[in-house]
């Protein structure tokens, strides 16, 4: 699926025009119905998932390109870097719309934090939106 078709899918979502409340939305949704053995807070930016076995998770929903070769990272690095330094999460996951380009996980390594001996997990992970895709396309058959 491509950036576009994603920004399509996600332009019909909701009522809303913008592509990165519709993502966000998207994410918190799909995240919030499997809510066996753990909670799901929505913030204004992220999403924390708290389970009750293992470490908490903080989903950052980002509305936009990647591409696996040619990743700029600046913002999320110094972002995660910063809650991980606050103490209350060390898994920090970043999505992005999956598309052709950008279609696998991707673990990020921050020396700062491997000098420190930090416990942490950082990934930039590709969302598929093809459950979105499939209710647009049963919508659409089905009329």
């Amino acid at each position: 699926m491509s950036f576009n078709e994603c920004e399509s899918l996600l332009s019909g979502y909701a009522l809303s025009n913008k592509p990165n409340k519709n993502f966000f939305d998207f994410v918190y949704a799909k995240i919030s119905r499997d809510t066996k053995n753990r909670a799901v807070d929505k913030n204004s930016d992220s999403i924390d998932i708290i389970p009750t076995r293992y470490d908490s998770i903080k989903v950052i929903p980002l509305y936009k390109q990647m591409d696996s070769k040619k990743l700029f990272l600046d913002f999320e690095v110094n972002k995660a870097v910063d809650i991980i330094n606050q103490g209350e999460f060390k898994n920090i996951y970043f999505v992005y719309p999956k598309n052709e380009n950008f279609n696998k996980h991707i673990e990020v390594k921050v020396p700062q934090l491997e000098e420190k001996n930090t416990d942490y997990l950082i990934k930039i992970i590709p969302y598929s939106l093809n459950s979105l895709k499939r209710k647009c396309d049963c919508k659409n058959s089905c009329c």
